[in-house]
């Protein structure tokens, strides 16, 4: 199956409370309260999950301390959507990328430069585009304000509509639209990433994951593996080319 996209609902404010604040200095993280969904706790102890996620939390922060990337994308634009992971819900793609979409109306009326976004002491002097990078990188950023302006042109401009279901293919798209859902509800915008999340190339392997894989909404799972099962009957019925 083909790369993994993920989306994260986040505000530039979450970004500079979840991240920036911590990156600078991680006592700043003393005071924050992991997100653990109650899907977790049916067979664990709240205290245990919110210690051991708060440590993995810290743990990742660290690494990104610990790096000097010369491409933001692939450094802070990266650890932002891993980091959302921990205190938000998130969403998967295999497949498909809202920064892949190759027309620059569309680029330019939904997509936010992340010049726009971050502060420049992290920004200056780094590689940056609204482009995924291959693995372990951030793509586009939406603001909350275009989240909004995107889900009401999917449903009254027959044009965009058309884009993107052509870009998030079959039951793609529910999974897209659930995402911009649920961040123009909570007035996020969405972070886009690779790499964040890597579910298994076999059905009913277990993903993995480098931020809290609960808080993945359970629609991303589905359709992935609903894909996954039929493209696996595909090649049993010899119809795929994957033999």
């Amino acid at each position: 199956m083909s790369v993994t996209v993920s989306y994260h609902p986040i505000t530039p404010e979450q970004m500079r409370e979840w991240y920036f604040d911590v990156f600078e200095d991680i006592c700043a993280a003393d005071n924050l309260k992991v997100r653990i969904p109650k899907e977790q706790l049916k067979h664990n102890d709240l205290e245990e999950l919110e210690t051991y996620y708060k440590e993995k939390y810290i743990s990742m922060v660290e690494r990104s301390r610990e790096l000097d990337y010369d491409h933001f994308n692939k450094w802070h634009g990266y650890f932002i959507a891993l980091i959302q992971g921990f205190f938000e819900k998130f969403y998967f793609i295999s497949g498909a990328a809202l920064s892949s979409i190759h027309n620059l109306e569309f680029n330019r009326t939904y997509i936010t430069p992340w010049e726009e976004v971050i502060e420049a002491d992290y920004i200056e002097g780094l590689q940056v585009s609204s482009k995924i990078d291959g693995q372990f990188s951030a793509g586009a950023y939406i603001s909350a304000d275009q989240v909004k302006q995107l889900l009401h042109d999917y449903k009254n401009d027959a044009e965009i509509k058309e884009m993107l279901e052509d870009q998030f293919e079959g039951k793609k798209i529910e999974v897209f639209l659930e995402a911009l859902n649920y961040a123009s509800k909570n007035n996020q915008g969405l972070v886009e990433a690779t790499k964040i999340i890597e579910p298994g190339e076999e059905l009913f392997e277990e993903p993995e994951c480098y931020s809290n894989l609960f808080n993945c909404d359970v629609i991303s799972a589905a359709v992935f593996t609903t894909e996954l099962a039929a493209h696996y009957d595909a090649i049993y019925k010899g119809l795929s080319d994957d033999r």
